[in-house]
């Protein structure tokens, strides 16, 4: 912690295991133990933890604000507040559980942008109103939608389909499905391409499923779907093959998170297109946790930080599924990303892409 080398100067070294713990930072992860893409996030920033010499804890938000915020203030009532928190915010909570670490003074980081326009005017931006929060860490969701939209008609045009009629599949109500939905409709209007119907199938598969073959019945020519996410596209995908569609052929249906399985969908054209990168997002809050431990005022967080997404198709996901595999991570050190251990770094290099052609390229 920063104010431990000054403490351990005027006592003497033999005081160090009593007043040197590791800083600590715990994940509160939105979702449950067992979500395919959430346990990859929380696998990856457990190894940027242990990279960089710092306890790590998580606890899960069950996939809603009030379990999360339940859950939340168990753990701060049975353990010793943490050094530094990771959390995503449910939309319409108010910042119930940015103001709970608040009155405990931990220092917190949020990842995506999903309070809605009106509680975000209402708290302020990071460090304003509520002194705890350092910073945002967000992927760029609408340059995410826009670009999935151009590579799924991309491909519809290079199978000769001159017309093109798509439905879109958003999660949850709120600005992380807002925002993707966003660019796609941006590019939809560039290329003059109606959309059939936009519905919100919650994240979860059955649902999307459902949607999808009802969609397919009032909509028989519809040849893209867009999906805000792999779980919904995957299952997207199995209604319209079970309707007589041919993935890759006819219809081109695509989604978010590079999931293994949907990479291997690609691989097998079941599936046509996903945008990924952003499972190391809570690595990349943990990396800036820690440069606001060691360097304070000196880190320079800034309030917000976006970084772009890439697409996996069929012409590069051979080379991304490594990307994605934890062992093949084990000889990456997180330290090369820190401001700390790296005092040349003008920026945070948190492109996927970057770091794709640096550790994966002869994969």
């Amino acid at each position: 912690m920063n104010w431990c080398k000054s403490l351990l100067l005027t006592l003497g070294l033999a005081f160090a295991p009593l007043i040197c713990a590791k800083t600590s930072v715990l994940l509160i992860n939105p979702s449950h133990s067992d979500d395919p893409f959430w346990r990859k996030v929380e696998t990856f920033t457990a190894y940027a933890a242990q990279d960089l010499d710092m306890k790590f804890d998580v606890i899960y938000g069950d996939a809603h604000r009030e379990f999360q915020q339940q859950n939340l203030q168990e753990y701060l009532a049975k353990n010793p507040a943490p050094d530094y928190a990771i959390l995503i915010n449910y939309p319409g909570g108010d910042g119930q559980s940015m103001k709970l670490l608040e009155a405990h003074k931990v220092f917190y980081i949020t990842l995506e942008q999903t309070l809605s326009e009106k509680e975000r005017e209402a708290i302020g931006p990071p460090g304003e109103k509520l002194k705890y929060w350092l910073s945002e860490l967000s992927h760029d969701n609408e340059q995410a939608g826009f670009d999935l939209t151009q590579e799924l008609i991309r491909q519809a045009k290079a199978k000769n389909m001159n017309h093109v009629s798509l439905v879109a599949i958003g999660g949850h109500y709120g600005a992380e499905t807002d925002h993707r939905v966003r660019g796609m409709e941006h590019f939809l209007s560039l290329e003059k391409v109606p959309l059939s119907q936009l519905v919100h199938a919650q994240w979860r598969a059955d649902l999307a499923a459902k949607q999808t073959t009802l969609l397919l019945r009032r909509y028989p020519e519809t040849n893209i779907i867009w999906s805000a996410s792999d779980e919904m596209a995957m299952a997207a995908s199995d209604a319209a093959i079970l309707a007589g569609k041919h993935v890759n052929n006819d219809i081109f249906i695509g989604g978010f998170d590079w999931l293994p399985a949907a990479l291997n969908r690609i691989e097998k054209q079941q599936l046509t297109a996903s945008v990924g990168g952003h499972f190391l997002m809570g690595a990349w809050a943990v990396i800036k946790a820690y440069d606001h431990d060691k360097l304070g005022e000196k880190a320079r967080l800034p309030a917000n930080i976006s970084f772009k997404l890439a697409i996996a198709n069929a012409d590069n996901v051979a080379r991304i599924k490594p990307l994605v595999e934890p062992l093949n991570w084990r000889d990456i050190d997180f330290k090369q990303y820190t401001r700390t251990h790296n005092s040349s770094l003008t920026d945070y290099p948190f492109d996927v892409s970057s770091i794709l052609e640096q550790h994966f390229t002869s994969q």
